[in-house]
């Protein structure tokens, strides 16, 4: 939990709803260091899509509560390393 919050810090997240079916993640004052890379990141990704309340909503299918962790670190990793490739650029 603790690696996760501090992902939640490099990305910018909010906060994290994560169930059996994917997760919804809010961005903090809803904006993103890398908006080029995460616009990539929709668009690469199959089942993840921007909401019209600027939450990103991943599709997934995570049975139990380590395959939800998982899921949720890997994606949280790869929204931080977005979002740090942005940082760097600028």
């Amino acid at each position: 939990m603790v690696k996760i919050k501090a992902l939640c810090r490099q990305a910018g997240v909010e906060y994290v709803e994560t169930g059996p079916k994917g997760a919804q993640i809010a961005f903090r004052n809803n904006s993103f260091a890398n908006p080029e890379g995460l616009i990539a990141f929709i668009t690469e990704g199959a089942g993840v899509k921007l909401t019209p309340d600027h939450r990103l909503t991943v599709k997934a299918d995570w049975k139990g509560a380590d395959q939800r962790l998982k899921g949720t670190r890997g994606l949280l990793r790869q929204l931080a390393e977005i979002a740090s490739a942005g940082k760097r650029a600028a």
